[in-house]
């Protein structure tokens, strides 16, 4: 059983332009913050900004495609603790 109260407000998908709307150097991977909810926009914007005809957007599993340098920056931060190196004695 589903409950529908469990699902989150914001999901993270990628998505990139589908083949045919723009050429392979505009069709690197997004992040995209998709909202609950039974419509969607014209056009949905990507974490770098970038603003995309919702019809023309193909969704990839993560880890394909090329990513989207902006997207990945703003990401997110992920706390994670640096490891000491050992063959610089840092």
């Amino acid at each position: 059983m589903i409950i529908q109260d469990t699902m989150p407000a914001t999901v993270l998908a990628v998505g990139r332009l589908m083949a045919g709307t723009a050429g392979e150097s505009r069709r690197s991977a997004h992040l995209f913050d998709l909202h609950s909810g039974g419509s969607h926009p014209e056009f949905l914007h990507a974490r770098c900004g970038a603003a995309m005809p919702y019809d023309h957007l193909e969704w990839i599993p993560v880890g394909s495609g090329m990513p989207c340098e902006r997207c990945l920056g703003l990401a997110g931060s992920v706390d994670q603790t640096r490891l000491p190196r050992p063959s610089r004695g840092v």
